[in-house]
Parts: C-alpha cells; structure tokens; sequence
C-alpha cells in the first residue's frame, strides 16, 4: 500500500510477504489452463499443482462446477541435503502428477477423468515456499487438511494400523485392503466433516472464514478405537457399534483381533490430523 501524502515514515516493502506471494501464485495458478489429469504430458522440471473435482460423487457436487481445488501439492526437482544444485531437466513434476493419476484410479469410486489439474512449473527455490502459499489461499484444501491420507506415504502392513479418511471415503488401494477403520471417524461422522470444510471454502477470505476453520478443527471427536499406550493387544475399543459397522463396510475380518472396552475419551479434529500421520 502506498503511503499517504501525511507519511513521514515510508512503507516498508517485503516482495517476499506470504500475503503478496500467495496472491501472485494463485493469479498465476488461475491463469494456467486446466486439462484432463488423463491428458498430461510428460514435460520437464520442478513445481506445484492443483487438482480439481469434475465426477458425479454427491459428496463433492459443490466442487464440481467451481474454480476451487480439492488437493494442492509439488514435487522439488532434487534435494538440497549435499547443496547441489538441482537437475531442472527432470520430470519431477510430471511423475509425482502421475503417481496421484495411478492413486486415483486404484480407487473404487474415482478415475482420473473426474479430474482436472493445472500445474505451474518454478525453480526448486520457490516450491516449498510456493506449496505453503497455495495452502494458505485456498485453504481448507479438502484432501489436504481435514480428509486425509490422499497424498502420503505407505502407512505399512499392520493390521492394527487405522484406516484413513481418504481411503474410507475411497476404498480400493491395495496399501489400505486389510486396515481397520478409522480410529475417529464414522462414515456419517466424515461426511459431515467433509460438508462443513467445503462450505468453508466457498465463504470470503478473511476473519469470519479463518474463525469457521478453527471452530472445525477444534470440534470435539468422539474415539472409536486406539492401540493402549504402551503398544500391542488388546487394542482400545470406546465405539463397539461404530467399530464392528466400519470394519464391516471394509470386509475387514475383525474375528481375529483382540480388543476390549474403554471409556470413550474426545479429542480435536486438529489432534485427529496430527495422529493421524501414522494412518495415511
């Protein structure tokens, strides 16, 4: 903002605001075409993109038709750990936008013709700091924050590992077959979770949105079930009916776990995301 006449003190400028950045990417991002996650090319280089809902799935209709992206990420063009410089003629870009194309279609209710993406290739320099700009102007970023497990790692084979909000919602890769249900969530329990984020989406940048988003993330969650504090069997089971429906839904066998009742215990949706690290 440009100092008033009245001004003795100039203003200071800082072209590297997060503020001033996230506008500057999201114009850009806006500008790039959006196409078919099925009609990418491969193309060189690092970078950031965003993926946009076009499928019938009732649970994201309001997504359909709108300019808002259901997941952001980036792919760095290498790593910084021995300061060489990166190789920019790589496809990094590409292959991590094609790995969520392979993601997706594992998945029962989804193909990557529900998809759009566009994509913004950058120095390596800018991508880290670009991906939190991004979060931060389209926030909640649905598969981001509050419906988890889409862009993560492999959680391992355990059995006793909890199933995530991404994989409940979209059953069918293989990683996710024999996890239990999700320690928190219920299928109508997600479902409403994923309403109310997307309603926050589409209210006015600003304090009443930031409000919305931090009474979501606080709202208390009722535990379904967890592994006792110091590991192993039985594992903590506080929703019986909830725990035996969900494992159900999945054909998970549940005849050969262990578990007892608890005392049913609540935690934050923020306190949900944060354990849920080891779920997705």
């Amino acid at each position: 903002m440009a100092p008033s006449p009245d001004d003795k003190t100039p203003t200071h400028f800082n072209p590297l605001d997060i503020d001033l950045l996230s506008r500057n990417l999201r114009e850009e991002m806006d500008g790039r075409p959006r196409v078919s996650l099925d009609s990418v090319k491969p193309f060189p280089g690092a970078g950031l993109y965003a993926l946009y809902y076009t499928g019938d799935l009732k649970i994201y209709e309001r997504l359909r038709d709108a300019d808002v992206p259901i997941y952001v990420g980036r792919a760095q063009a290498g790593s910084s750990s021995y300061g060489e410089p990166p190789n920019e003629s790589e496809p990094k870009l590409y292959k991590r936008i094609t790995n969520h194309r392979k993601s997706i279609n594992e998945a029962e209710n989804l193909s990557a013709s529900d998809f759009d993406v566009r994509y913004l290739v950058l120095d390596d320099v800018w991508v880290i700091l670009g991906e939190r700009a991004l979060l931060r102007t389209y926030r909640p970023v649905l598969w981001n924050s509050l419906m988890t497990g889409f862009g993560s790692n492999h959680p391992g084979g355990g059995r006793k590992n909890g199933r995530s909000v991404w994989d409940s919602i979209h059953p069918g890769r293989k990683r996710a077959a024999a996890l239990l249900c999700n320690r928190r969530y219920s299928r109508p329990e997600m479902d409403q979770l994923i309403a109310d984020a997307i309603d926050i989406s589409f209210q006015e940048e600003g304090d009443q949105r930031e409000l919305a988003l931090t009474e979501l993330r606080n709202r208390p969650v009722k535990t379904i079930w967890r592994q006792p504090d110091e590991g192993g069997d039985p594992i903590l089971v506080f929703r019986e009916n909830a725990f035996v429906e969900e494992n159900e839904r999945f054909g998970v066998d549940i005849s050969g776990i262990e578990w007892v009742h608890a005392d049913n215990v609540e935690i934050t949706t923020t306190e949900m995301a944060t354990s849920d690290a080891s779920e997705d």
